[in-house]
């Protein structure tokens, strides 16, 4: 016979259908044992269906955990190159001033490199916490997940265990 796992389809089918078959000839004969098997059935097909959604939804935080990691990356190689730029434009503009003035530039220079290096580390410790604040996110997404795929087999090892106390019964 052919069994699709626990994801659905055609085993969780077979079961609800064993499982009304075999609660309707119970209760048509009085049989109290058999209707709890029918039950039985329903059980494992209901399992079987919560194993593959929590086990769908796991896959589905873990994808959306990596691309917000990815999105979270991008945008601060952006900022970090665009601090680079910036950085750049103000160092070329210092030099064309020193050219100019150079004794009052001289020491503008000195004070606007010294503002520069602060706004740097700020910024650079900026960027540091955005990428730890996503990797705290990525982690607890994927806590998040193996927490449901923990769920998900729960769910499937309940329905193993009915499974086999439904072939025990048969």
């Amino acid at each position: 016979m052919s069994e699709i796992g626990p994801s659905g389809g055609s085993g969780t089918f077979l079961d609800r259908v064993k499982g009304t078959a075999k609660q309707v000839a119970g209760a048509v004969t009085g049989n109290e044992e058999l209707e709890r098997e029918g039950e039985l059935h329903h059980d494992k097909a209901r399992a079987a269906e919560e194993a593959a959604t929590l086990s769908s939804q796991a896959e589905r935080e873990r994808a959306e955990a990596e691309m917000t990691a990815r999105e979270r990356e991008i945008e601060i190689e952006r900022q970090r190159l665009a601090e680079e730029t910036a950085a750049d434009r103000r160092e070329q503009q210092v030099e064309r001033e020193r050219a100019a003035q150079e004794q009052r530039i001289e020491t503008q220079a000195a004070q606007q490199q010294a503002a520069t290096e602060r706004r740097k580390q700020v910024e650079e410790a900026s960027a540091d916490q955005q990428e730890k604040a996503a990797e705290a996110e990525r982690l607890d997404a994927e806590r998040r997940a193996a927490q449901l795929d923990r769920q998900a087999r729960q769910a499937e090892a309940a329905a193993d265990t009915l499974n086999e106390a439904t072939e025990e019964i048969a």
